[in-house]
């Protein structure tokens, strides 16, 4: 505190500084927290301030040794999503996963939903807003050709990010090994006696492929990690049947097909065997189980060296 005091005494009348803190609310009334320093602050309307929220706090030096201060606004490490998928639906509340990672619950939402629903989110302190669902629409209708296509003739391709990567095991999802605190790592295979599985979820997107002709579907298979046994390893690929993370461990309904998989072997393509279409078009996704103690690369990372928005990638060649 007191070297919060010999800061302010330290600045030139009208000059300015920011600084960083947290919000307080005594019962009566919300105070800036500046090194330890509870102090009255002006705030920017609208703002909702948390109890103990990260805000940014602009000093002014009027002169005299009297200062001012104005709350800014809130922030956070990361940025909000501004959308995301329904994994659970309560009595009072939502679960909630974000359009790049993170679960959120919250009793604040407009309308009803179903788990697998697509919708908007609007955030106000720290707390996400449900405010509606994101309107499912088809994709407009090709052009014209002057010959029609043969049967079998690829009429376009469709490339499907990843939404999420993940591992389940101890403790349910995101609770192994590099998966933890936020990365996305994907992981199979058993290790000192626990048993993990990983997945990759792809939302509603490729939704837009039921009804159509899926001439081939491939699969980007992330970089492997330098984990488990060295060598060559066989990795059995399944499709399951969830867009977002479920409460427990996916549903595999078709597969294994197998690959192998190099030491240390960079980003490839694998082509899916043609049981996983249907599953994949109606909002399915893509699981490793079983076999040898592998990891690879996920969607995120808690090594931003190792993050990989392109892990788990799909691509369709289709027609109609």
């Amino acid at each position: 505190m007191a070297g919060f005091k010999r800061t302010l005494a330290a600045m030139p009348a009208g000059s300015s500084r920011r600084a960083y803190g947290t919000a307080y609310f005594d019962g009566t009334e919300w105070f800036a927290v500046i090194d330890g320093s509870p102090i009255t602050a002006h705030w920017t309307d609208p703002f909702q301030p948390q109890q103990g929220g990260n805000i940014a706090v602009d000093i002014t030096a009027e002169g005299r040794g009297q200062h001012s201060a104005l709350v800014i606004c809130g922030y956070s490490n990361q940025p909000r999503p501004s959308t995301g998928v329904v994994d659970t639906v309560g009595v009072l509340d939502l679960t909630v996963t974000g359009e790049f990672g993170g679960t959120f619950t919250t009793d604040r939402f407009i309308g009803s939903y179903t788990p697998g629903a697509a919708v908007y989110l609007m955030w106000d302190a720290g707390k996400p807003t449900v405010i509606g669902a994101i309107p499912t629409t088809a994709p407009p209708a090709p052009a014209p050709a002057p010959v029609a296509p043969t049967a079998g003739a690829v009429a376009d391709t469709l490339r499907t990010p990843a939404t999420a990567s993940d591992t389940y095991g101890v403790g349910g999802w995101g609770r192994w090994a590099t998966s933890q605190r936020g990365g996305e790592d994907v992981y199979t295979g058993t290790w000192g006696g626990n048993v993990v599985t990983g997945s990759f979820f792809y939302g509603a997107s490729n939704t837009v492929l039921q009804g159509k002709t899926i001439d081939q579907a491939r699969f980007r298979v992330p970089k492997r990690l330098g984990v488990g046994a060295s060598g060559p390893a066989t990795v059995y690929l399944y499709a399951h049947n969830s867009q977002a993370r479920p409460g427990g461990d996916v549903t595999r309904v078709a597969g294994p097909h197998t690959i192998t998989v190099q030491q240390g072997q960079d980003p490839h393509i694998e082509v899916l065997p043609a049981s996983f279409h249907p599953i994949l078009a109606a909002g399915g996704g893509l699981s490793i189980a079983g076999g040898p103690y592998v990891g690879f690369q996920g969607r995120l990372s808690t090594y931003q060296d190792r993050q990989d928005p392109d892990a788990g990638k799909l691509e369709f060649d289709w027609h109609r």
